[in-house]
């Protein structure tokens, strides 16, 4: 019988701690920048900032799960390189991208990246207690409501000096999207754990502005689905279906509701939740994992591997609303998909990026670059781990 929690445990422990710690770079601070599929290491590869964060965020995670003193040692590197490369000292700020040394190589200031920015401190905080650190957290909360907010929503794309650009980072399929789905949801996720942490009463309001603009701007009533792109006003620019969106989304959304312990929120939030999660089950997954995307009717059928992994928890999600049994069996045939196919078990790495129609890896995706991770797969591992223990406490109490 498959002990999924046990399993994940496994998987974090044995193959993707040990790969993401083997990349730490003590010569120039942070973690190698590249690994191509093939397994080389590119030690002069640029450093992205979303990747920094993320990783921050996972190792500090990591330490608060286990207390394992090379996980804090390693987040404590994180937060240096952050620290002394990634923040712009004159301006504020993150920036986009730096060189190997850290030094700018792109100096633009996206809200993406601040909004990983608070996770990762957030996070290092829990673990940690240092106030300099809640301190830095609230700093980039502040810069994000005075540069990025603007009474409808939030702007997303500036240069250094924070004049707004045009969003070329978060846009996709050639058209240039103002505001943006995957923005506003990771502002969300960033600014739940910042209140988690802070109890913090403007963080709390923004909170429920976010909630209230999800539910009414992004989220459609009529395909209970997650709308993508969007223009200034929040007409759409194209017409997208994110499956992995969709299900991450389901879940980001009911934790944030129920940080505010609000009665109401939650069921409230639950009900159109639990709408997208169903929706995914019934369009997007099947035993051979859940498929990418539809782009103006045109589906992509490949699996990514953070599609994968946050299916499985927005599934276990779903299971825990509804005690439904399908969506415990789903995300369990989730991981016997990935331990089939998107583990990649040669040795020393991780998950493939991405597999085809017939469940081959694509070799031309690299194993890590700039949005490839440990955010996504760690942190099923970890939420699967916490969520299936407070059940079984649950029962024992």
């Amino acid at each position: 019988m498959l002990n999924l929690s046990e399993e994940v445990h496994k998987e974090l422990n044995q193959r993707i701690f040990p790969f993401w710690s083997s990349l730490a770079d003590y010569e120039n601070g942070g973690f190698y920048g590249y690994v191509g599929y093939d397994g080389s290491i590119n030690k002069v590869a640029e450093k992205g900032v979303i990747l920094n964060t993320r990783i921050l965020w996972f190792f500090s995670a990591v330490y608060c799960l286990e207390k394992k003193s090379e996980a804090l040692k390693l987040a404590s590197h994180a937060y240096n390189f952050m620290l002394e490369k990634l923040f712009d000292d004159k301006y504020e700020g993150l920036y986009w991208m730096v060189d190997f040394k850290g030094q700018p190589t792109d100096e633009r200031k996206h809200i993406y990246n601040q909004a990983f920015g608070i996770y990762g401190l957030c996070q290092y905080y829990k673990a940690t207690g240092k106030v300099e650190v809640l301190h830095n957290a609230m700093r980039l909360f502040h810069l994000i409501e005075r540069k990025c907010e603007n009474s409808n929503g939030y702007l997303e794309e500036f240069d250094r000096k924070w004049n707004e650009k045009e969003n070329e980072m978060l846009s996709e399929n050639e058209v240039i999207s103002d505001r943006t789905m995957n923005t506003h949801l990771h502002v969300l996720e960033a600014y739940t754990l910042l209140y988690e942490v802070s109890k913090d009463e403007k963080v709390r309001t923004r909170l429920y502005y976010l909630l209230e603009l999800i539910k009414n701007k992004i989220y459609s009533q009529e395909n209970n689905t997650l709308k993508v792109f969007f223009d200034k006003h929040w007409d759409e620019t194209i017409e997208i279906q994110s499956y992995g969106h969709d299900i991450e989304g389901s879940w980001l959304i009911d934790r944030a509701a129920e940080v505010l312990q609000d009665k109401e929120l939650i069921d409230s939030t639950y009900e159109y939740t639990l709408k997208i999660a169903e929706n995914i089950y019934k369009n997007a997954y099947s035993p051979l994992g859940v498929i990418n995307e539809t782009v103006n009717g045109v589906t992509d059928v490949t699996r990514v591997w953070w599609v994968q992994a946050e299916s499985i928890v927005g599934f276990y999600n779903a299971y825990e609303k509804t005690k439904d049994k399908k969506y415990l069996e789903a995300a369990e045939k989730l991981w016997k998909y990935i331990k089939g196919f998107v583990l990649d078990k040669r040795e020393n790495s991780e998950w493939y990026w991405k597999l085809d129609g017939d469940n081959m890896p694509i070799v031309d995706m690299p194993i890590v670059e700039p949005w490839k991770c440990p955010y996504h797969n760690g942190r099923m591992c970890i939420e699967i781990i916490e969520r299936m223990e407070k059940a079984c406490e649950g029962k024992i109490s």
